[in-house]
């Protein structure tokens, strides 16, 4: 029986960068692989209130990574030559899906709710870190991300239909 004031650990999440036509699993060699949101809000001040009134308005989301270079990960290696070779454009762009590996779909046991971002991929550094090289950036998003669900086994993405 799964506690229900757990607190999610880290490795119940899992992600995928695209490379090529296939999902590449981002684990070894990535030390952090962050989300933020990046809510963007509105306030207005409304002249019966003592406080302002706030809204969200759109999200500018971003997901800082840190990874070893291991260039036998295809995800590092193609991160890598984005940075080096100052890829820019649609060149430098990947498809970024997050999985809840503790959110099961279905009776395969190897399909999970999961999110699909487009993302700019931004190499911000190569950095010595005692004698390795490591390589930090962050993917950008571009515009809204896809629900959806992925398949482990598979490593195929399929976007939620919505029902009329």
């Amino acid at each position: 029986m799964a506690e229900t004031n757990a607190v999610k650990q880290r490795y119940q999440e899992a992600s995928y960068l695209e490379v090529g036509d296939a999902y590449e699993l981002m684990g070894a060699g990535f030390t952090e692989l962050n989300e933020d949101p990046g809510a963007q809000t509105k306030s207005k001040k409304y002249i019966n209130d003592k406080s302002s009134t706030s809204s969200i308005t759109s999200y500018e989301g971003e997901h800082g990574f840190t990874a070893d270079q291991i260039a036998s990960e295809v995800a590092i290696k193609d991160i890598i030559s984005i940075g080096k070779e100052r890829k820019t454009g649609v060149d430098a762009e990947r498809n970024l899906v997050r999985v809840d590996l503790d959110e099961k779909v279905g009776d395969t046991g190897t399909s999970f709710v999961a999110r699909k971002f487009r993302v700019a991929v931004e190499v911000s550094s190569f950095s010595d870190n005692d004698g390795e090289w490591q390589v930090e950036g962050s993917f950008h998003d571009k515009g809204d991300p896809v629900i959806g669900t992925f398949d482990t086994a598979t490593k195929k993405f399929t976007e939620k239909t919505v029902s009329a």
